[in-house]
């Protein structure tokens, strides 16, 4: 039976109301969520849609898929997921976030259609953003999935392309406990005889076996599109320069741009590479630079990840002390990463997340760096601070790890200052 609405809410109360309406955070699984969507009438809302899975540069693709669909005259509303700063970057139309109020009147429309379905707060915010698309009559919309791909809930949508960035290890207690079992949950997201772009360039042999069996039309770099010096190869013949995308992979970029080849949305002209050329993203290698100490936030919190900000710091040295600020998830990989970062650091500081439950505690990501390197620990305000003092010109701060480490952060120094930026 539909509930009653719910009493007027802000959006600050009612993310408040979806953190505590389900038992689990992660609950994985379509049946709740493709229901409650049927009763909404999203399933089918907008014309076309492309969906993201990947280990890493899922935002990145996203991002970079919504740039180049707005320059070809597309309206796009892009999910993603997590956010930084607040909850609006999860849902966006032609690059701006939604509203406040159209974000509270899209949960409002879910809790009188879901009835006694409990949702997750991704399957909430999922459905809000679908509706919202649907409402704003959105000509593509481009899902990035939050976990995994197979079960997760932006899979109740037939993708008409799909993209698959990496495979690696994260989430094994739910995806599986190595890269031939996470891709065959990334493969899910796939469908017969559409378009599947794949950017991993060793993909494991059961990602490939799955997308047959799905009998998707699979696009692999290397095989069917390449990049090489002499820019990109797309599987339609295309031969191009990449766009310069600040901190993006080049073969997230080569990605979307094959995806956009398929997604026959409009043609792939000099514009269109141009403005995917200007995609930053906010926690993809951005710096700032406050009384000539540079600040690097990455939210780097896989193994694979942190050896790409690694590669980027050893390519960018810092004239003096480069420090580590640094907090992750308890279920993340954690001695790898730890070890993907030897040598780089010269004293690291750890940090507390009391509001996330999952969070590794400070304590005792201190007892797998070694005590003997770890220079401070707690939250991230008390540890800047002293951070502060004994920074001298020339020297790198880098912020990376957990998404709330690293919006935290950015709310914190933003707010104490006013920064130069550099990308």
């Amino acid at each position: 039976m539909p509930n009653t609405p719910a009493p007027r809410l802000t959006l600050s109360e009612w993310l408040s109301r979806l953190e505590s309406q389900h038992p689990t955070e992660i609950d994985l699984g379509l049946d709740r969520v493709a229901a409650v969507a049927e009763a909404l009438g999203v399933l089918r809302g907008a014309p076309k849609t492309v969906t993201v899975a990947g280990t890493n540069g899922k935002g990145s693709v996203a991002a970079l898929l919504t740039a180049g669909l707005k320059a070809m005259g597309q309206v796009v509303g892009t999910y993603s997921s997590p956010h930084l700063l607040r909850f609006n970057e999860r849902i966006s139309i032609d690059e701006r976030e939604a509203a406040d109020a159209e974000i509270v009147a899209a949960f409002e429309q879910i809790e009188v259609a879901r009835g006694d379905v409990s949702l997750t707060y991704f399957e909430s915010a999922t459905l809000a953003a679908l509706w919202l698309f649907r409402e704003r009559k959105v000509d593509v919309q481009v899902l990035e999935v939050g976990l995994g791909g197979r079960l997760d809930a932006v899979n109740i949508l037939d993708a008409d392309v799909s993209v698959i960035t990496s495979i690696g290890l994260d989430h094994t207690d739910w995806l599986g406990p190595d890269r031939g079992s996470i891709g065959i949950e990334k493969a899910g997201i796939a469908r017969q005889h559409r378009p599947c772009v794949v950017a991993e360039t060793d993909p494991p042999d059961t990602l490939i076996a799955a997308l047959d069996q799905r009998e998707a039309h699979a696009l692999l770099i290397n095989r069917d599109w390449r990049i090489d010096d002499t820019g990109l190869t797309t599987a339609g013949g295309l031969k191009t320069d990449l766009p310069a995308a600040s901190g993006l992979l080049a073969s997230n970029i080569g990605a979307a741009i094959q995806a956009l080849e398929v997604a026959d949305c409009g043609d792939l002209h000099e514009g269109v590479l141009a403005q995917m050329g200007q995609v930053q993203l906010l926690g993809r290698l951005s710096q700032r630079v406050i009384d000539g100490v540079e600040y690097v936030f990455d939210v780097a919190h896989n193994t694979e990840s942190v050896k790409a900000l690694m590669r980027h710091l050893s390519e960018t040295p810092s004239e003096g002390t480069t420090r580590a600020v640094f907090a992750v998830m308890g279920d993340k990989p954690i001695h790898d990463m730890i070890s993907a970062c030897d040598g780089a650091f010269d004293e690291w500081n750890v940090i507390d997340l009391p509001q996330v439950p999952r969070a590794q505690s400070a304590a005792e990501l201190v007892g797998v760096i070694g005590r003997d390197r770890v220079v401070d620990s707690g939250t991230f305000e008390r540890v800047w601070d002293a951070l502060k003092s004994r920074c001298t010109a020339g020297d790198r701060i880098v912020i990376f790890g957990s998404f709330w480490l690293v919006g935290d952060a950015f709310s914190i120094i933003d707010s104490a200052s006013e920064p130069e930026e550099q990308g």
